[in-house]
């Protein structure tokens, strides 16, 4: 099965978005002396698409700090930055970007890191 790339793909459609994603704001407070507890606002479902992405593109973000393990597609939605996750199920993704999809705002595409 061909992967489709982001860049090609103008306007997904929507049986694509098949994953089920909370999109949540985290903010971490201090607690007691040195410790650190994080706390999640502002949930938001979200029918996504998520895919990995290819070494290239994961060695040169390594190289940047700001490592890209996957890109997450969904339809457009304003106010995602970096101090939000994307998590599916088990698995927890901090943004690192995002931008609209082709330059149009029908979708918008965010890149992701994998933390679980």
């Amino acid at each position: 099965m061909a992967v489709t790339s982001f860049q090609t793909l103008r306007n997904p459609p929507s049986q694509k978005l098949n994953k089920r994603v909370l999109i949540r704001l985290r903010t971490d407070i201090p607690v007691g002396a040195a410790g650190v507890d994080s706390v999640y606002t502002q949930p938001r479902m979200r029918w996504a698409r998520i895919d990995p992405v290819g070494t290239a593109t994961y060695t040169a973000a390594a190289q940047t700090d700001k490592a890209i393990t996957h890109r997450v597609c969904m339809r457009h939605i304003e106010g995602v930055t970096d101090s939000h996750e994307i998590v599916h199920r088990q698995h927890v993704y901090r943004v690192q970007r995002g931008a609209p999809l082709a330059g149009e705002s029908d979708y918008t595409i965010i890149e992701v890191e994998q933390l679980q």
